[in-house]
């Protein structure tokens, strides 16, 4: 017998309640990143956030920052700094000097709300992992499209992966379907615009890059809330900007009301 595909729907391991009712006062846009392929040893993650004030409110402050730490002369020559120069923010290569102010950036603004979904890759075996990132994307846009189903636009910002590129064609018909299927009814969503874009054009996509990092290294140590692991003190530096983190094996982690489980 051809065994049934194990997708993160047929698993119903999104959270099964979503509020619908979120309205914003500015375009919603949700810029996406995935995090850890390439590493079989790391979960895989998809994360996106989306900015309580104008995005380009935001960009701004950030590219501020980006400038400033770019401009530090007495890192001119040093690999990473290099790299940081002509391709922006970037949580796995960026050195403590510019890791740090970053961070503190992250901690300090009120100004965005992050969604991260993670897998320890068992949940949604055997799918390869290029498929499991896609599924995914694909529920957190889809609840995304619920909890803004009051408006007429969302806007979704995904950094450039060639292994993804023709999935991002078909999200905007993908992800209504799996919303739709999710509800169990039919309901208007709003229309979904999908762009793939580097880090330099669109900055606060950097933002969930290293919100991710912080969850990974937790997730590496069993979401332990002991102090004295490293792993717990970085998600701590991230916890205060995260509206809804879950897993697809364990269920929710933390959601702003809540708090961490």
């Amino acid at each position: 017998m051809k065994q049934k595909r194990r997708t993160i729907f047929s698993q119903k391991s999104t959270p099964d309640e979503v509020d619908g009712n979120a309205l914003s006062l500015y375009p919603v846009k949700l810029y996406m990143d995935e995090s850890g392929n390439g590493n079989q040893r790391d979960p895989l993650l998809v994360g996106g956030i989306v900015a309580d004030i104008e995005s380009e409110s935001l960009e701004s402050e950030v590219e501020q920052l980006y400038e400033n730490l770019a401009a530090r002369r007495y890192l001119r020559g040093y690999e990473s700094f290099e790299k940081f120069r002509e391709h922006g923010f970037h949580a796995s290569s960026d050195s403590v000097e510019i890791s740090v102010p970053f961070f503190r950036l992250i901690q300090e603004s009120v100004a965005f709300k992050a969604y991260v979904y993670i897998t320890d890759r068992s949940g949604l075996s055997p799918l390869s992992e290029v498929e499991q990132i896609k599924e995914l994307y694909a529920a957190l846009v889809s609840d995304n499209l619920i909890r803004y189903r009051r408006e007429e636009e969302v806007f979704c910002y995904i950094e450039e992966n060639s292994s993804l590129r023709e999935f991002a064609r078909q999200l905007p018909l993908i992800a209504p379907r799996k919303a739709v299927e999710k509800l169990g009814r039919k309901v208007s969503l709003p229309t979904l615009r999908v762009e793939m874009v580097k880090k330099r054009e669109k900055i606060l996509v950097s933002i969930i890059d290293y919100i991710m990092m912080a969850i990974s290294r937790w997730a590496r140590d069993q979401y332990l809330r002991d102090i004295t692991k490293r792993g717990y003190r970085n998600f701590r530096e991230v916890e205060s900007t995260i509206s809804l983190l879950y897993s697809v094996e364990h269920g929710v982690l933390l959601n702003r009301n809540s708090g961490a489980n």
